[in-house]
Order: C-alpha cells, then structure tokens, then sequence
C-alpha cells in the first residue's frame, strides 16, 4: 500500500517566471490610470480647471 504524500508535489516544476497577479495588478493599474485622466479631463472641460471651484 502506497504512503500518502511519499512523492513530491511541488518540488519538481520551475517556478514561473511571470506570476498572473503581476498581469492582474498592471492591468487594475492602467484602468485606474485611464479612469484618473478621463475624471480630470471632464473637471477641466466642465470647471475651466482641474480642481473645481469652492462653494461659497
């Protein structure tokens, strides 16, 4: 009867060189960068600048 856990599991492949949540945390990076431009593009067309004017 064969023992369980007598081979190892993770020891005989190479690690990987790129790990999917580096893909994952560029790709949620660019979309916050995307997103940050398109929010001041809008205040600068709608307010005439990039902070918007102070209620008073």
């Amino acid at each position: 009867m064969a023992k369980i856990g007598s081979s190892p599991v993770r020891g005989s492949s190479a690690p990987a060189d790129n790990d999917i949540y580096t893909g994952l945390l560029l790709a949620a990076f660019l979309m916050l960068l995307v997103s940050l431009v398109f929010v001041a593009y809008k205040a600068v067309t709608l307010f005439g600048t990039l902070l918007p004017p102070g209620g008073g």
